[in-house]
């Protein structure tokens, strides 16, 4: 009775867990040395996800709705955790990059509306719903751990019954129902785990050190549990080929979970068994090691590649420039960078979101600046627009109403000098406000080109006009009859001013050979002479007085010849006063007589002014239509 009293309490149970005391451990610290607690399943450390970043929109949302459908709570969390980032930033380049758009084609960032992205409403409510899901069941896992806890305890107290009472043939069948029932009661509340399983174990050791009837049952008992603990270590032995480092760590444990529900074996099998188990168990550790060291490798070879693009992307958050096409060539770089950072796979879980933050604020940072240059682009572009449409209306209004063809041609050229100084309009808007000025100024120059086309056929017309006048005057001039010669010049005199302009290139040389001709036929008698001036001072009267606005003509002409008449007038005066100076029998003095002829001369003209002023007035004052054409 001692000696089998000692196989049972030499049975090594209690040092199941700490298989190994390698630093991997850490890793699988999240598993209670007793129990597989739910809530601490996720093993991030471990968890090869795929490489979402390669991921377009459309399938991170389908990757995520696939988790929230087929995985575990804990583990559909992870993967949503994991996906966030990803389709945030997605969804936030996508936003910039419309905004940005949208400012370039002369929007206010004010107005600019994204519209919800159907793919993130649809992971937003999937993951609340996943999140209310976690809640329920840590709720639900509570009060089942609650009520566990309870059960357990009602064991407990069976089993303390059964070594307190008289040991009987069914002792050890009762004990055995109890720790079926035991093993299938699962997670209690982590402050109870260690001290229910230290009390369990110490009434089991109890019951078999007072077990002294039934041997051969006993016997055939540890015979079955050396079976059972034969059989776990070749499901140990098959984990070794599990490549998955989640499914193999997982595995592990609930092995050694078993291991921990079955009863002691015989002596003599006892510590080999033991050490069996525990040298699979190891291999298994290691191999998990060996797994997650080398991946770790990779990851910190994938770190430093980032933080190469992060150095890049942190030198690209300080770029400025003032070119459209740098902005648009750094930004396509940007785009780049971003698919490099991708094509990378997972860094280190310790330093993963850090990086991750950093890169893309760094891409923040410039999108933001290139958003500010964008904005203050487009506000300057509306003030250009403004004042190239100020310039469309004051074109506009020129070619509508055309009158002063010179002075309007150059205030429409210095309109086009304007606009050349003015820049872009906003894109949407800038051809056509360039089309309808350059529409004003066509308009304007195609009328030019009407009129002075029509004009220049006039000319045409008016030079050969005064060409036949010309001819009339050489004819006249050949002749040497005098009769009805004064009436002839007056008619030529009378057709030339009614005829208008002649190309310029023409004007001075006809003008030339009129006057030419006219002094020559004039010399012949100073009295034609005198009677064409008057006449021809009439004519000129006359054709003022039925020129436009011929009235303010007349009074303006009036006016000088008024100021000629009182400039001699008080010329004359000052001679007067000048010859005081000469009286004292010294009227003699050829300066004085010098005087003496200029008063002479200057109240002729007086005179010819004076009788200008009464023709002038006389014209004036006639009704217009009895004013010879």
């Amino acid at each position: 009775m001692n000696q089998e009293l000692e196989n049972v309490s030499n049975e090594p149970m209690e040092e199941i867990t700490p298989m190994v005391n390698e630093p991997l451990m850490e890793v699988t610290e999240t598993f209670h040395a007793a129990e597989l607690i739910d809530e601490e399943n996720e093993l991030d450390v471990v968890e090869e996800l795929p490489d979402y970043s390669l991921f377009t929109k459309e399938d991170l949302l389908k990757a995520a709705l696939e988790a929230a459908a087929s995985k575990q709570i804990d583990e559909a969390l992870l993967v949503f955790k994991t996906i966030r980032p990803f389709l945030e930033q997605q969804i936030s380049e996508e936003k910039a990059e419309a905004l940005a758009k949208f400012i370039e084609e002369g929007g206010e960032k004010d107005n600019f509306e994204f519209k919800a992205d159907a793919n993130k409403e649809a992971f937003n409510k999937a993951f609340q719903e996943l999140k209310l899901k976690k809640e329920d069941a840590k709720r639900r896992q509570e009060e089942e751990k609650k009520e566990n806890l309870r059960k357990k305890e009602a064991i407990l107290e069976e089993i303390k019954k059964l070594n307190d009472s008289e040991e009987t043939a069914n002792s050890i069948k009762r004990l055995k129902e109890l720790q079926a029932e035991w093993k299938l009661i699962k997670n209690v509340p982590k402050e109870n785990v260690d001290s229910l399983w230290e009390s369990y174990r110490v009434l089991i050791e109890i019951f078999y050190d007072r077990l002294s009837i039934n041997n051969e049952l006993k016997e055939l008992d540890r015979s079955k549990n050396l079976g059972l603990k034969i059989e776990l270590i070749s499901k140990v032995n098959e984990l070794l080929s599990e490549q998955n480092i989640k499914k193999a760590l997982i595995g592990a444990k609930k092995l050694q979970e078993e291991w921990r529900y079955i009863g002691p074996v015989d002596r003599e099998a006892s510590e080999d068994i033991w050490n069996r188990f525990k040298t699979e168990v190891d291999k298994v550790y290691t191999q998990i090691k060996e797994k997650t060291e080398a991946l770790e490798s990779v990851r910190q070879e994938n770190l430093a590649k980032k933080q190469e693009l992060l150095l890049k992307a942190k030198e690209m958050a300080d770029f400025k420039t003032t070119r459209i096409k740098d902005w648009m060539e750094q930004s396509l770089a940007a785009n780049e960078l971003m698919e490099a950072w991708r094509k990378i796979g997972h860094v280190p879980m310790s330093v993963r979101d850090q990086v991750w933050n950093e890169f893309r604020e760094a891409r923040n940072s410039f999108f933001n600046n290139k958003n500010v240059f964008f904005k203050s682009m487009h506000a300057e572009r509306n003030a250009n627009l403004k004042a190239k449409e100020e310039l469309c209306v004051r074109a506009e209004t020129i070619a509508a109403n055309p009158i002063d063809w010179a002075k309007l041609t150059e205030e429409i050229k210095k309109l086009q000098e304007d606009w050349k100084k003015i820049g872009m309009a906003p894109e949407k808007v800038n051809d056509a406000v360039w089309k309808r000025f350059r529409s004003a100024c066509d308009s304007f120059f195609e009328k030019k080109s009407e009129r002075y086309a029509s004009q220049q056929q006039e000319q045409i017309q008016n030079l050969e006009a005064k060409s036949a006048l010309i001819e009339k005057l050489e004819a006249l001039s050949n002749s040497e009859q005098e009769n009805n010669l004064f009436n002839d010049l007056r008619q030529i005199q009378s057709e030339w001013n009614g005829i208008g302009y002649v190309p310029a290139k023409n004007k001075d040389a006809i003008t030339k050979k009129y006057n030419e001709l006219l002094d020559k036929l004039y010399g012949k008698n100073k009295q034609l002479n005198k009677d064409s001036r008057e006449d021809r001072e009439k004519q000129n009267f006359e054709f003022l007085a039925n020129s436009p606005n011929g009235s303010q003509k007349l009074q303006r002409e009036e006016k000088v010849l008024m100021e000629r008449i009182r400039g001699l007038k008080k010329d004359i005066e000052t001679w007067d006063n000048n010859l005081g100076f000469f009286k004292g029998g010294n009227q003699k003095n050829p300066l004085a007589e010098q005087i003496l002829a200029k008063i002479e001369i200057a109240h002729k003209h007086i005179a010819g002014l004076e009788e200008k002023v009464k023709m002038l007035r006389d014209i004036k004052n006639k009704p217009a239509d009895t004013i010879e054409s």
